[in-house]
């Protein structure tokens, strides 16, 4: 697989999709017998966010020749599966068919992002090989001051949870992000709360996409209509109203709607 400004790096039983300022780095790793999440996470400067599966944040590894600001930071995720069957049968492996996820990500990841969809930077997709299956990372750029939809609506510790410009001001920035994504043919079918990242600068937030290896791209001028995404971001909320008891106002659900669809 090419992609303008990658570079595979191939190693026994593993293969990587990075960009080339990387390349140094990802070899390193791989010759020293570990994963790049296994890497990440062992670094004495790691953070970690919580999820599915931990996500370990690290100082930017680039070559000498790559340029970086000393606040560069990286989030380096394993891949993992969702739902309650797949994960106790196959844990975090994946079926060698058509194009590995870390792969498919870093293209459309690529692509969306030349066509105006906001999404983080990918630096490098990594699979490994077991058999017939696989596991997966996936290294992204950190995106600074950014919670998700879900801590933006529903943690009561935000004050998003209890402020109504905060809360409208987050909700049109996932509306406008979903026009964006039709615009653009792009087709997220994990669209979730979760999967939105809002990016607080000043008073009004910047919504960025998330998870893009079961997303889908139409050819180049194709959109798509974003009727399916506001429906699955609907029930995502609705999930969520359950489990915290905070509630969206018709005007919030109004505001979606307006955003999105307009």
């Amino acid at each position: 697989m090419e992609l303008p400004g990658f570079q595979m790096v191939d190693h026994p039983g593993a293969q990587v999709l990075a960009r080339t300022e990387v390349v140094p780095w990802v070899r390193y790793v791989l010759e020293g017998g570990h994963t790049l999440h296994q890497a990440a996470g062992a670094a004495r400067d790691a953070r970690v966010l919580e999820g599915r599966q931990p996500v370990f944040v690290v100082p930017a590894k680039l070559s000498r020749d790559g340029a970086r600001d000393a606040a560069d930071r990286w989030a380096v995720r394993k891949f993992a599966r969702g739902g309650r069957i797949l994960p106790t049968l196959l844990g975090d492996r994946y079926l060698h068919v058509g194009l590995p996820r870390p792969l498919h990500e870093a293209r459309v990841s690529e692509e969306a992002r030349l066509r105006g969809v906001p999404t983080p930077r990918v630096m490098a997709a990594a699979l490994y090989r077991d058999g017939a299956f696989y596991r997966g990372d996936l290294v992204t750029e950190l995106v600074p001051d950014a919670t998700d939809l879900v801590e933006g609506l529903f943690d009561p510790r935000r004050k998003g949870a209890g402020g109504a410009v905060e809360r409208l001001d987050a909700l049109k920035a996932a509306g406008a992000l979903i026009r964006t994504m039709a615009r653009a043919g792009l087709r997220h079918r994990d669209f979730h709360a979760g999967n939105i990242l809002l990016q607080w600068e000043g008073t009004a937030p910047r919504a960025l996409i998330l998870d893009l290896d079961l997303s889908r791209l139409l050819p180049m001028g194709t959109t798509t209509s974003p009727a399916p995404m506001v429906r699955r971001l609907k029930r995502s909320l609705r999930k969520w109203e359950g489990r915290t008891g905070l509630h969206l106002t018709e005007r919030e659900w109004a505001t979606l709607d307006e955003t999105s669809m307009g």
